[in-house]
């Protein structure tokens, strides 16, 4: 264990105090915050890593005088960090003082006060650090969250006389007139933003990222002033496989020694196991603010409570309060990790009998068509989209869709719809490798698809039914298949989107129909046509039996 007293400090007062805390059980913290706190005194016993504790107190002192709270241990911890800690560094030459740490991820439970240190922070940032044209962006998912930050820093300047006069304020813009630093807020929908020259960027509620790409858009052009940083605010969310899910990982690997002399520095509050969120004393594993704000832990009582009968509160407490994501079980379809699975290596299939299938309900959208196959207690489902050039002009939608298109699992449609004879050549061509038993289309436009087919010289298509009573005869099957790894998608990054985007609506009988989560920016074609196939599954040999493939059709 660490020893400390008041007149040994090996670091600094404040680093030193929250680490000795962590690591003698005092304080309660996750296992990645273990982790750090080992890690950390590696960083900080190398020979070029320095630590201006005055400039820490500095920064300290300035915030406890302007803002109405004392900071806590794990908040002047952070601080330390932010703005203390340095190496000099040699580049192109020239010998540069350089934080040790520029990129912070802070992932810390509903309530802990993360809004209201980060606005300690920006205030610090822009006036006392006193590093000229400092500017600090805020980029939150909405205008009203954005905003909030920016208005609780308005009114303290515009309340407090030795302030106001050293600050030029609108509501939309805050200055400090020495250094020429400004910040301003902004929602994450730009496209671009030509013009911006942060020295720090933050993000709130990085959980709702889908992907980097926002991120990339206002980091870009940091690095024209000294000392740039990005921050990364959130309680863990729903969005599986995004820019959070990256985050954690990079943590997870920097944190284990798989990542050295990296300058992120993961802060990351949560419970270990699920059963913890059960007892209160473990509560401040993923909020260390917990035993400071009575009436918070008063209200998380009052929650905890009512979880076991509220399933969607329950699911809400664990996966925001505890920062401990948990799939429903009346919602999801499978756990993330589940649908990760499905990335394994597809046999060779050449020659075997498959099941095709069709989910075509809007030919001015996306289409989708696949094969299943068998092979002992595996299923095998190759997919692939169509997606006509219109969807994408009008809609943004949350998956990395160039990039399935570059591995071959895309096509996009410059038509004015995905005709049928898109669909008819693709099973043409893969006809060539594969023996198509029958192909499977949702009875929508069977009839549409049916003529084109049949002129193709293909009349084996069937109905396939979907609805309560079908969704509830597979859902046993669906649950067994990701549960015990037994569906393949290989690397199909549009079938692991397409399967997180669906829910299972239980109804009070017990029946479900499984449905979209979210209709604008989530598709789910590929889930539906891999069930429209899977219908037919027991008309696919126990085994692959290698058959000559059939003679392609000529459209």
């Amino acid at each position: 264990m660490m020893t400390m007293t008041t007149s040994n400090i090996k670091y600094d007062k404040h680093i030193d105090k929250f680490m000795f805390d962590v690591v003698n059980g005092h304080v309660k913290a996750s296992k990645e915050n273990h982790l750090l706190m080992m890690y950390l005194q590696t960083v900080l016993d190398k020979e070029d890593v320095y630590i201006e504790s005055d400039t820490i107190q500095d920064a300290i002192d300035f915030i406890e005088r302007y803002f109405p709270y004392k900071l806590l241990d794990w908040q002047k911890f952070l601080i330390a960090f932010i703005v203390g800690v340095f190496r000099d560094e040699k580049i192109n030459g020239e010998l540069i003082k350089s934080l040790v740490f520029d990129e912070f991820f802070i992932m810390i439970g509903r309530g802990a006060g993360k809004n209201g240190f980060i606005e300690c922070i920006i205030l610090y940032l822009i006036s006392k650090q006193r590093t000229p044209k400092y500017n600090v962006d805020l980029v939150a998912t909405s205008q009203k969250q954005a905003k909030s930050s920016f208005m609780v820093i308005h009114d303290i300047i515009e309340d407090t006389k030795a302030l106001a006069k050293r600050f030029k304020t609108t509501l939309e813009i805050i200055g400090f007139k020495k250094t020429k630093s400004v910040f301003t807020y902004h929602t994450n929908n730009a496209k671009t933003k030509d013009g911006l020259r942060p020295g720090a960027v933050i993000f709130d509620e990085v959980h709702a990222y889908e992907d980097e790409e926002n991120i990339k858009v206002f980091t870009s052009a940091l690095g024209k002033v000294e000392y740039p940083r990005r921050f990364y605010l959130t309680t863990d969310g729903y969005v599986r496989g995004g820019f959070l899910d990256q985050l954690k990982e990079e943590s997870k690997l920097i944190l284990e020694g798989e990542i050295v002399n990296s300058t992120l520095f993961p802060f990351i509050c949560k419970i270990d196991e699920i059963e913890e969120y059960k007892d209160e004393a473990n509560w401040e594993k993923s909020n260390p603010s917990i035993n400071y704000f009575p009436h918070l832990k008063k209200e998380m009582l009052k929650e905890l409570q009512k979880l076991e009968h509220r399933p969607q509160s329950k699911l809400e407490f664990i996966t925001k309060r505890m920062n401990f994501p948990v799939d429903s079980q009346h919602s999801a379809v499978t756990s993330w990790e589940n649908i990760k699975a499905t990335n394994q290596e597809m046999p060779d299939l050449k020659g075997a009998i498959c099941i095709g299938a069709i989910d075509y309900a809007d030919t001015t959208d996306f289409a989708s068509v696949g094969l299943l196959f068998k092979k002992g207690e595996k299923f095998y489902f190759k997919q692939h989209t169509f997606i006509n050039y219109k969807s994408l002009e009008i809609n943004n939608y949350s998956v990395d869709y160039e990039r399935a298109k570059l591995e071959g699992y895309v096509t996009i449609v410059r038509d004015e719809t995905i005709r049928p004879s898109y669909l008819v050549n693709w099973f043409a061509e893969q006809a060539k490798d594969y023996k198509i038993k029958m192909i499977a289309s949702d009875m929508y436009r069977i009839n549409y698809l049916r003529e084109e087919f049949e002129k193709a010289g293909y009349s084996n298509l069937e109905i396939a039914r979907s609805g309560k009573k079908t969704h509830t005869m597979l859902e046993p099957i669906v649950e067994d298949l990701f549960a015990y790894k037994n569906i393949v998608y290989g690397d199909d990054l549009m079938m692991r989107w397409y399967t997180n985007n669906v829910y299972a609506n239980r109804d009070p009988k017990g029946n479900i129909t499984y449905e979209k989560i979210e209709p604008r920016r989530r598709k789910t074609d590929g889930f539906f046509c891999f069930l429209h196939a899977l219908q037919f599954a027991d008309q696919l040999p126990k085994e692959i039996k290698r058959r000559k493939p059939m003679k392609a059709i000529v459209v």
